[in-house]
């Protein structure tokens, strides 16, 4: 064949042996340093399995979410990773969840940090994030710090619902100032900052949805006049590229990005080759410290 110089034709081999060595993948933004490292990961793991990736972003729009689960499954991939969206909804309307439902008909899917409950996915695969949470407030007790507020994330998404249960458990009785949900970009992070910064009573740290809240946070401080770490600790979540360039440099969560890949597409791979997988696989986070937080007065 090398003499003849033959190269074989994709197309003919998918027809033979019924598959098309594509995933889809659906994520609501590329832009988001957390899926964009995330995909990353993805993207890598499956060429060296011998796959490739067809994207499909969102840009966080409804309509266009339904329209590439359409698409990817029309395409004929071999398997669906899907991230973000209603994977991480806390309520799906009925249409919506019969057209998951048809979907998980029709190919393997694998959810990557959310789930799709009673729609008969292969595997939902998600870093702890809870138990981040956890470590992060833990760590922040350690350094001595027993007044602490949540900044950012949205009520509607999972992830923001299960880390504000442990600050909540951690902090029952917290003003409610100190909870500021504004979303979850750097502009989030100034007004969550400017709106606590109303309250009667103030933290010596707070603990942020996620590293681009936590940069908001460090500008709207910076503005103000306010040191960090000196005069309040910042902790963030994610650890994507931003959180080691910020000054300081964050504290903050990162998802063990690459195992996460890792177990998702091993879960993926097992459901297109139809052997049983686990409906789901929990991945530890890990602890990053940076220069954003110190004990309180700077002990």
């Amino acid at each position: 064949m090398h003499d003849l110089r033959f190269r074989p034709n994709r197309i003919a081999q998918t027809l033979y042996h019924h598959r098309s060595h594509t995933l889809g993948c659906v994520l609501p933004d590329i832009v988001s340093p957390f899926f964009a490292q995330l995909f990353l990961e993805l993207e890598v793991g499956a060429f060296e399995r011998g796959y490739t990736i067809i994207l499909g972003n969102t840009v966080s729009t409804p309509a266009l979410e339904r329209t590439y689960l359409q698409t990817l499954a029309e395409r004929q991939v071999d398997g669906l990773l899907y991230l973000g969206g209603m994977t991480n909804a806390l309520k799906i309307g009925p249409e919506d969840q019969a057209l998951l439902r048809d979907l998980a008909e029709r190919l393997p899917i694998v959810t990557v940090n959310g789930d799709l409950q009673d729609v008969g996915i292969v595997t939902s695969v998600r870093s702890d994030e809870a138990g981040g949470m956890r470590a992060m407030l833990s760590h922040l007790c350690a350094q001595g710090h027993k007044e602490v507020a949540f900044l950012g994330g949205q009520p509607d998404v999972t992830s923001t619902a299960e880390k504000l249960q442990v600050y909540q458990e951690l902090w029952p009785g917290h003003p409610p100032e100190w909870v500021q949900p504004t979303g979850l970009d750097i502009d989030a992070g100034v007004r969550a900052f400017c709106n606590l910064m109303g309250a009667a009573r103030q933290p010596s740290a707070v603990a942020c949805i996620n590293d681009l809240v936590a940069a908001g946070v460090l500008m709207a401080a910076r503005a103000q006049g306010l040191s960090v770490p000196d005069q309040l600790s910042v902790a963030g979540f994610d650890d994507v590229f931003p959180s080691r360039i910020t000054a300081p440099a964050l504290t903050t969560i990162n998802h063990n990005y690459a195992e996460l890949a890792r177990l998702a597409l091993d879960s993926l791979l097992l459901g297109i080759e139809g052997r049983p997988a686990p409906r789901t696989v929990m991945v530890p986070t890990l602890l990053v410290e940076r220069n954003s937080v110190r004990p309180p007065g700077g002990r």
